[in-house]
């Protein structure tokens, strides 16, 4: 394997502009044109002449190998534009040892905007794929779905799930694309714990939380989130990223029977004919007068106090139905 770290320290990477990109095969012969992205994305698209090593994955530096085993290649390296990959890559390389090493920042997105060809498959695809979710009526998958629960307190916390009972979607034209409405019901009888599995803990932890303390489930069996409105972020907010928000909910979460208004960021995506919603919430279950152990109503709690705070972690999948 090519390791030359000190090497690579005497020689800086040198930054290429658009001209030296479309002549560098021409100008080097031997040299190595590199997209630095997924394969998949360079059999859709890629600057022609090109070779693919993607720099997210770990046998990065095998793949350079075999591609380049001598250290004096001269290499362009380029990724999507406006990204981190080809900087990333850059300097790995230049830690392999390579000696000969340009980055070109510009990338497809500037290479396209100059009206330059791209061969693959879908050359004339956007560079990202993310496509808008269809109108229309979608029905919530229970079993495909998820809620997960965190509650603490200074000594500890205890997490689990809770079961989704029923609920839709209905999407819309929207101003900024399209936005939705709808319901999701989760099933209050359903609460699990997981941290406490084994222990006989566990079932008092259980009894506890479905008693008047917390959630009189007997009487209250099911939780409700209304959304008035599933709207997309400005662009200047979004991000395509499975850990970003790139959508707002805007509603009411009906608790104990008291509705309370809630603004949750959250993550749509198509998945097939269906959309996925994940989101993720810290509710103050104090506002829908789950009180016990609160030390905003009570004092001299000792171990008995109890964080306001719920932490929420939710995977919703939706089958379209119309």
């Amino acid at each position: 394997m090519i390791t030359r770290p000190h090497d690579a320290g005497r020689r800086p990477r040198r930054l290429a502009v658009l001209e030296e990109v479309k002549s560098f095969l021409s100008d080097f012969p031997n040299g190595l044109l590199l997209n630095v992205l997924p394969p998949e994305h360079h059999t859709r698209m890629h600057i022609p002449g090109s070779r693919q090593a993607c720099v997210f994955e770990t046998a990065f530096s095998e793949h350079m190998e075999k591609l380049a085993p001598d250290p004096e290649t001269p290499i362009m390296v380029y990724g999507a534009g406006a990204s981190l990959d080809a900087a990333v890559a850059t300097a790995k390389l230049l830690g392999l040892g390579y000696r000969n090493v340009r980055m070109w920042p510009g990338g497809l997105n500037t290479w396209r905007m100059a009206g330059l060809p791209l061969e693959g498959e879908d050359p004339c695809a956007p560079l990202e794929k993310n496509p808008a979710p269809p109108e229309g009526e979608y029905e919530l998958q229970p079993l495909e779905g998820d809620i997960r629960w965190t509650g603490r307190n200074a000594h500890s916390s205890h997490y689990g799930h809770l079961f989704l009972k029923s609920g839709y979607l209905r999407m819309e034209r929207g101003r900024n694309g399209p936005e939705g409405e709808g319901e999701i019901i989760a099933d209050m009888g359903s609460i699990a714990d997981e941290d406490l599995a084994g222990s006989p803990w566990q079932r008092v932890l259980l009894a506890h939380l479905a008693s008047e303390d917390f959630f009189h489930s007997a009487l209250y069996p099911e939780a409700r989130l209304r959304i008035s409105r599933l709207y997309p972020l400005p662009d200047t907010l979004r991000r395509e990223s499975s850990g970003v928000p790139d959508h707002l909910i805007r509603g009411e979460a009906v608790i104990r029977g008291r509705s309370e208004r809630v603004d949750i960021p959250a993550i749509l995506r198509r998945d097939g004919d269906g959309l996925v919603l994940t989101l993720r919430a810290d509710l103050d279950r104090t506002r829908w007068g789950v009180l016990y152990g609160s030390s905003k109503f009570f004092r001299c709690l000792g171990m008995h106090k109890v964080d306001d705070i719920i932490s929420l972690e939710a995977r919703l999948a939706f089958r379209r139905v119309n």
